[in-house]
This record gives structure tokens, C-alpha cells and sequence, in this order.
């Protein structure tokens, strides 16, 4: 039984809705502290065409009755809240679905070309998010000493927060439904650590 768009599923203690059959496609991370002409940058390269994409069930936790709103809209912080309190499974397709019950399907008026909305919310929301929590941690690198600012990077907690959360997003940053539309690019995204 693999779960179809629209449908709702009950675990002990959630109510979940399907999304179904996606690919999901992590990319290729590499973190890394380069000079350039005598400025310090830290690069993040999101190498898409060195990912692994896979097929996956995915399911998002409801709220009640309610669809979750990043599904039709780009709000960053109830997604980032979504992602950090695990509401968004990717089931793998071999694993059987022993803790999800079927309960309902929702009508929905076109589920085709809503299901193409919804995972192009979640993609949305995904690279809104990282740019707005890299922008952030500028903000607060920028607010150092220059010599803070250099080594900020050496620390190892600073280098494994940012590890962690992109090791997080990764999943839903090229979300897609066929296996043929996934991103072959490289994403480079730069904080600058002064000079």
C-alpha cells in the first residue's frame, strides 16, 4: 500500500498527510575556507550534479484538520519549526508503512497540479530558508572583531552548526516528482569573514 496524494494517515500520536511517491535528491555538500586577494571567505558548494536522488514517500505533519501553510506559501520560520521537530517523513519505498493508518482522502479539486504546487512549496520554502539563515549568521560574523571574524570558522561548533543545518534542508532543497527534473548545478553560496 504505498500512500497516494491526498490521502490522511493517523500514527499513535500524529495525523499525517500525503504527499506520496517524490524524489528527493541530496546534494553533494562541501564546506570550505578560501582567501581570495587577501579576503577570507567561507564557500558553501551545493553541488547538485553530485547528488543522490531516490524515491520516497513523502508525508507532512497536520495540525488538526489543517494542511501545514507551506504547502501553498513561503513562511520560513513555521517551516524551519516543521523541519527542526521532524514533521516532514520521507518514507523509503521498501519500508512498509507499519505505523501510519489510513483514516481519509481529502477532496481536492486538481491533486495533479496540486501535488506539483505543494512540492515546489516545500523547494521554495527550503531555499528561502538558507539564504535567510546564511544572511543572518553574516549579520552576526559582521558584528566581530576582524580577528573573531577570520577564525570564526575555526571553531569547530560554528563549522558543525551550519553542517547540521544544512544536513537538514538538504532533503527538500531539490524536491521534485520525476527523477528527470532533478538540478545538475552547483550552488555556491559565500560568507565573508573579513579580510
Amino acid at each position: 500500500m504505498t500512500p497516494k496524494f491526498g490521502e490522511v494517515y493517523r500514527t499513535k500520536h500524529e495525523t499525517y498527510f500525503a504527499i506520496g511517491e517524490v524524489v528527493t535528491h541530496n546534494p553533494q555538500l562541501i564546506l570550505d575556507n578560501v582567501n581570495y586577494i587577501g579576503k577570507k571567505n567561507f564557500v558553501i558548494h551545493i553541488k547538485f550534479g553530485q547528488g543522490i536522488a531516490r524515491k520516497a514517500i513523502l508525508m507532512v505533519k497536520m495540525s488538526g484538520q489543517a494542511l501545514p501553510k507551506y504547502l501553498d506559501q513561503t513562511d520560513i520560520q513555521m517551516f524551519e519549526r516543521a523541519v527542526a521537530d521532524h514533521e516532514l517523513e520521507l518514507v523509503n519505498l521498501d519500508d512498509k508503512l507499519s505505523g501510519y493508518q489510513f483514516v481519509d482522502e481529502l477532496e481536492i479539486e486538481d491533486p495533479a497540479d496540486e501535488k506539483i504546487a505543494n512540492v515546489a512549496s516545500i523547494r521554495e520554502n527550503t531555499i528561502q530558508l538558507v539564504e535567510d539563515h546564511l544572511n543572518q549568521l553574516q549579520a552576526k560574523i559582521d558584528k566581530l572583531s576582524q580577528r573573531k571574524a577570520n577564525h570564526y570558522f575555526s571553531s569547530k561548533a560554528h563549522y558543525e552548526d551550519v553542517k547540521d543545518f544544512l544536513l537538514s534542508v538538504a532533503p527538500y532543497m531539490d524536491l521534485r516528482l520525476k527523477q528527470s527534473q532533478v538540478r545538475q548545478d552547483e550552488w555556491r553560496l559565500k560568507l565573508r569573514l573579513g579580510g
